[in-house]
């Protein structure tokens, strides 16, 4: 009795290819721009009164130009977040090929940062 067994596959990869170094690179753009937006939203928060010490003029409202500044960072977020799962979706040929979870969250902290500055401000 014959057994017909079906010929092991050879890998043909070797090691990461331009599309996964790529996406890779995109994961840290988004961290880069993430940091950009949320540094744009803590200089535009009023100041603080001193309690002690000397007084200071301290603003009272929100600059808004900041904020205009962090919610064109929050787009550009998004749309690099989906463009790289966008690259990562048409990766998808092997079982072992994943989604990065960090982009999936990196578009959704962006969607919801990009309705927080458009609704609150």
């Amino acid at each position: 009795m014959v057994i017909y067994e079906r010929p092991v596959q050879i890998d043909k990869r070797k090691g990461a290819d331009l599309i996964v170094k790529s996406i890779h690179w995109t994961i840290a753009v988004c961290w880069v721009v993430i940091f950009i937006a949320w540094t744009y939203v803590y200089y535009a928060r009023p100041d603080e009164t001193e309690v002690f010490g000397r007084y200071r003029q301290a603003s009272l409202y929100w600059d808004v130009s900041m904020l205009k500044k962090a919610f064109v960072a929050s787009t550009a977020l998004l749309m690099i977040s989906v463009a790289g799962l966008a690259e990562s979706f048409f990766r998808h040929r092997r079982a072992e090929d994943r989604t990065p979870k960090t982009l999936i969250l990196m578009a959704a902290m962006s969607v919801i940062g990009i309705f927080a500055l458009y609704f609150y401000f």
